[in-house]
């Protein structure tokens, strides 16, 4: 088997499940070496157990330590060392004699109660908490080739600052993806770390969910954004090419926007709003931030969250306003290429408002996440088609309700067209027809007759389309007769037959 080069070996191993690959290291020196690429290049701290307790001990060899790509930390398990050290000590031997007792009288069936007693001998490995930190601090800042990095760190009050030893250990040039799930108080005691060094001198991608712990005053929290989180992100201005903020709550981070300076290479935006009062602040500081970065940004992904704020149900048109607010700022809109809007949450309206300011150089645009009938469909196509966005060549949309006159719509306002795809909740034969279902998921076969009967009768000869694909908006149903609609949309559609 060793007769075949490692380039043969590696197509083979990405068409087998990653723990088969997995157990392969001992059929040759190349199997070796695929297997334990794939067991090593993502690796997970978050509860102390046996896991990894024999990842810590097995990366400290260089030879594995170079083959992790990806890394996970949640401190947790400091948490849990901490508690254990803190029992006193005659209930600690008590508890552990009881567990002997019980594992060789063999009442320890219970799969829960082991996995129990598995971490409380993994925590027997480290007899204090700070020898747990030195070993982190010393394995992870033994890993020379991490090139994605999840820190998820709120709550956990009771640890204060003990993780940033070793979660900063990480930050290094081969860095290229940061992903920070954070509390806002935590954030000034990371980013601190983050600042004393050069390391992330290389990073293109940053994620930042950030959360509150609740702990502070307005005032304190602007203070982190400005002089804390502000200059951290800052320091990645020559480097940072995709950018992605969510927020767990509603929080005023106009402050955080004003501060940021201006990122030449800055291509991708993604904004998560929350649906609730504030927002995210004063419209003007995502506002002005967008048109800072008019030249450089070229997708902008936006959807929003409902996760707390005004009441149980926050209308849609507060966030509207705060949208159309938003954008009279931009007053040099952004050279957009991509445009995705999740409309699960996301007003229609506030999505018709986006078009109005950026369709004019879009390419690509997605507008998916909810079922949108035969007029709000009109209704986003009006706002492409009146601002000019005649360079729109690709489309995914959905979930829609196929029908005929859906069909002809596409073809008037999106002549130009190459790529469509639609995401299919349900098909009529005449648009306010009512969906029939004989099942849970099946439709009614008259109505799809009525949709072909009808179509027959359509041809699109001026609309170049090249591509045309349906999908059902619900996994995991197949849309019935597939090859049937593309066999119809073949003879409606000349273009498609010479693609």
């Amino acid at each position: 088997m060793s007769i075949f080069p490692p380039e043969i070996w590696l197509q083979v191993a990405e068409y087998m499940p990653p723990l088969v690959v997995a157990d392969l290291y001992s059929v040759n020196s190349q199997w070796f070496d695929i297997a334990m690429n794939a067991r090593y290049r993502q690796i997970s701290f978050a509860f102390l157990n046996r896991a990894m307790v024999r990842d810590l001990a097995r990366l400290r060899d260089p030879a594995v330590a170079r083959r992790v790509r990806t890394l996970h930390i949640h401190p947790y398990f400091v948490k849990e060392v901490m508690e254990k050290a803190h029992q006193p000590p005659a209930r600690r031997a008590h508890s552990h004699s009881l567990r002997g007792k019980f594992r060789l009288a063999g009442f320890f069936r219970d799969q829960k109660r082991l996995a129990r007693s598995a971490r409380t001998s993994a925590m027997l490995e480290y007899g204090a908490p700070d020898d747990l930190i030195k070993t982190m601090v010393d394995v992870i800042s033994g890993l020379p080739n991490v090139t994605h990095y999840h820190i998820a760190w709120s709550g956990l009050h009771s640890i204060h600052d003990r993780p940033v030893s070793f979660l900063s250990a990480a930050f290094r040039s081969s860095v290229l993806q940061l992903t920070l799930e954070i509390s806002l108080e935590k954030v000034n005691l990371l980013c601190r770390a983050w600042c004393d060094t050069a390391a992330l001198e290389n990073l293109e991608e940053l994620d930042l969910f950030l959360r509150l712990d609740h702990e502070l005053s307005p005032e304190e929290y602007e203070q982190i954004l400005i002089e804390d989180l502000a200059p951290a992100i800052n320091r990645l201005h020559p480097s940072l090419q995709k950018l992605s903020l969510r927020l767990c709550e509603p929080l005023d981070i106009s402050p955080l926007f004003d501060s940021l300076r201006f990122m030449p290479l800055l291509d991708s935006l993604s904004i998560s709003i929350p649906l609730a009062r504030p927002h995210l602040g004063h419209p003007s500081g995502l506002g002005k931030f967008l048109n800072r970065h008019s030249q450089s940004l070229s997708h902008l992904a936006l959807r929003a969250t409902e996760l707390s704020g005004d009441g149980l149900t926050p209308t849609e048109d507060a966030l509207s306003e705060w949208i159309n607010d938003a954008l009279s700022y931009v007053t040099a809109p952004p050279k957009l290429r991509s445009l995705e809007a999740s409309l699960a949450l996301f007003p229609v309206a506030a999505a018709a408002l986006c078009l109005g300011r950026f369709a004019r150089t879009l390419g690509t645009l997605t507008l998916t996440g909810r079922h949108l009938p035969y007029d709000r469909v009109d209704e986003l196509l009006g706002a492409v088609r009146r601002a000019g966005g005649g360079r729109l060549h690709t489309l995914r949309l959905g979930a829609v309700t196929l029908s005929p006159e859906l069909v002809d719509l596409l073809a008037e306002k999106l002549p130009g067209l190459r790529r469509l795809e639609l995401l299919v909740k349900d098909v009529v034969g005449t648009e306010g027809d009512l969906p029939l279902y004989c099942g849970a998921a099946e439709q009614h076969d008259s109505q799809i007759g009525n949709f072909f009967a009808e179509m027959e009768q359509h041809r699109y000869a001026d609309w170049g389309l090249r591509s045309f694909s349906l999908a059902r908006s619900s996994f995991p149903y197949r849309l019935q007769y597939a090859a049937d609609y593309r066999e119809l949309f073949a003879d409606c559609i000349p273009s498609l037959s010479k693609a």
